[in-house]
């Protein structure tokens, strides 16, 4: 469990303890000494197990007489393989048989999470959150995490290559374990262990403001804001030049209820010129196989429609398409049932574009993140989170039973290949297919709860809960003590933009998660939404020409950006505001009347 390893040669010495005696009951102190190039190593670990849960602590320190050069030290729980296994780090490693990650800058819980593939055991191993852990201004940040399957034991390696004789050091690890047999009942197990065995508390002393004042900045901010094209929408992001057509839909609904609870007809023109013009961004072209597709964006100079997404990843969108569709019926519905009014050309284009995500399925019965324009390729399977929401609520609204069971098909995909190997891909449009992220666990969450609301299925229940803690394992667990920005529940939005994010990515998780804690009563889930709505509202630009915008971030803890600790980067005017907006209105947490 304990070794030196030099850092050069990759020589590793596994040390044997000379001394063992029992603390208490639950406690033993196995102790010893090595000689390393002339210094003198001494060393001391403490394990405890945990009387009523499946647990068990490592509280290993050490020192040296001398300063020692090119040695660091590692520490496992085991050091050989009997099975195989499989690692995440996210968002550095995802059903992966190896990992190095060095430095070790993990964003969520500091664990590991390993697992057998058929998921007969899974391990949370890691860092005590109450310790400072990876503190990059510290020693404790000169860590590394290393793995590697039937070869090397997952170990956290420490000091980097020098421990000082002026260190009197000390570093505790966990050890939490689940024999549940699948992976929703695993990881469920052993968050809820993570929990009880780390005290863990949600920080609510962080209060921003009221969802009634955040709603009346929203709106003055956008009433006024440069960033509206008139006639088509709002620019996506500050200084970038692009409308995002996928989120126009969503933008839209939002307006068109702000014009229900304000009375003001801005919203309802505003709303209706964005649908409007969702409808240009379509192929109309009957001879064309991609007719109904929606581009994903529009570039305001020149005026071009296309499906670049600010990115190399071109092609037409599936995911994003689906997105567009929900939101489209839902505003024609709710037009037709308040006003009468019936747009027809609204609800055929979005039916067009449900017709061709159905033919884009996969043989595996998911869908693809992208189809490339010129050859008709389609990518491999991801997981699609806002189709699998949208396709139940498209039948639901046409009729249509095909929605559905495209639905239906892509959940047998999501339990195979997504949860049954905690792999989360494809939420980012403007990334490859495979990016690791954990944005479309939200989707499968909502998911969950809906075909629960249909249902009254438990499994459905239990596969939303098991996923919303996945999810939790990814958020930051608590303050970091080296950051003024506030860090508990934010998350790393993605493999590519390592920095702490807060935001709702189409994802309705603050709404997931006050479902969740109506439904289970678990009072920690409605702790966490409340704790992400009013992360949610310190991104808020409060004034200026950016007002009612949202930051994309709020700390950057490991300078993966190099602007410090503190960066929060640029204002978005679309997607991540409107989308918690409208779930705020959909909650009726605000009470907007003629603001």
């Amino acid at each position: 469990m304990l070794a030196l390893r030099n850092v050069s040669s990759g020589q590793q010495r596994w040390l044997a303890a000379s001394m063992g005696k029992q603390i208490d009951e639950r406690t033993a102190r196995f102790s010893g000494q090595a000689q390393v190039g002339g210094v003198t190593f001494t060393y001391q670990m403490d394990v405890s197990v945990h009387g009523d849960v499946p647990a068990a602590g490592f509280n290993t320190g050490w020192s040296v007489d001398k300063d020692l050069e090119g040695w660091e030290v590692c520490l496992a729980w085991h050091d050989r393989f009997a099975n195989d296994w499989r690692c995440q780090l996210y968002p550095f490693a995802g059903n992966s048989e190896a990992a190095n990650v060095s430095p070790m800058r993990y964003c969520g819980v500091p664990a590991a999470l390993m697992y057998r593939p058929d998921l007969s055991m899974a391990v949370l191993f890691g860092i005590d959150a109450s310790f400072d852990y990876l503190n990059p201004t510290t020693w404790t940040g000169k860590t590394t995490f290393h793995f590697k399957n039937r070869i090397a034991a997952p170990q956290f390696r420490i000091g980097g290559g020098k421990l000082s004789s002026k260190i009197k050091y000390s570093y505790p690890l966990q050890l939490l374990f689940s024999d549940a047999g699948d992976s929703v009942k695993a990881i469920t197990s052993l968050m809820e262990t993570w929990i009880k065995v780390s005290g863990y508390r949600v920080d609510d002393s962080l209060q921003v403001c009221t969802p009634d004042e955040a709603l009346r900045i929203f709106l003055e901010g956008r009433r006024k804001t440069k960033m509206w094209i008139p006639g088509v929408g709002y620019e996506l992001q500050q200084d970038q030049g692009f409308v995002y057509m996928s989120h126009q839909a969503l933008s839209a609904c939002l307006q068109y209820r702000l014009y229900e609870l304000t009375g003001d007809a801005l919203w309802r023109n505003r709303s209706f010129e964005q649908m409007d013009f969702i409808l240009k961004a379509q192929n109309t072209d009957r001879k064309d196989p991609h007719f109904g597709v929606f581009h994903t964006t529009y570039n305001i100079r020149p005026r071009t429609f296309d499906s670049g997404d600010r990115g190399g990843n071109v092609g037409y969108k599936v995911d994003m398409n689906a997105e567009t569709v929900r939101y489209m019926l839902l505003t024609w519905q709710r037009l037709k049932e308040r006003e009468g009014i019936d747009r027809k050309d609204w609800y055929e284009a979005a039916v067009r574009a449900a017709d061709w995500i159905v033919k884009q399925q996969n043989p595996d019965g998911g869908l693809p993140q992208l189809i490339f324009a010129k050859t008709g390729q389609k990518s491999n399977s991801v997981v699609s989170s806002r189709a699998l929401v949208a396709m139940p609520v498209v039948a639901r609204i046409t009729g249509d039973d095909r929605y559905l069971k495209l639905a239906e098909a892509m959940e047998q995909f999501v339990r195979k290949n997504v949860e049954g190997r905690y792999w989360f891909t494809g939420a980012h449009p403007d990334l490859p297919p495979n990016d690791f992220e954990q944005d479309s666990i939200w989707g499968v969450v909502e998911y969950w709860l809906d075909k629960h609301d249909r249902t009254g299925q438990n499994e459905c229940l239990d596969r939303a809960v098991g996923d919303a803690y996945l999810a939790f394992l990814w958020w930051c667990p608590k303050q970091l003590s080296w950051v003024r920005n506030p860090t508990q529940c934010a998350h790393s939005e993605q493999q590519n933009w390592n920095m702490y994010v807060v935001y709702d990515y189409a994802s309705r998780k603050v709404q997931s998660l006050s479902r969740l804690a109506e439904k289970t009563g678990n009072p920690l889930f409605a702790r966490l939404a409340e704790r992400v709505i009013q992360l949610n509202f310190w991104t808020l630009v409060k004034d200026g020409p950016y007002m009612g915008a949202f930051l994309t971030g709020v700390a950057d803890p490991w300078l993966e950006q190099k602007h410090g600790f503190n960066f929060t980067e640029n204002a978005y005017m679309d997607a991540y505001n409107t989308d918690l907006m409208l779930q705020l209105v959909d909650m009726g947490l605000v009470r907007a009347k003629n603001p």
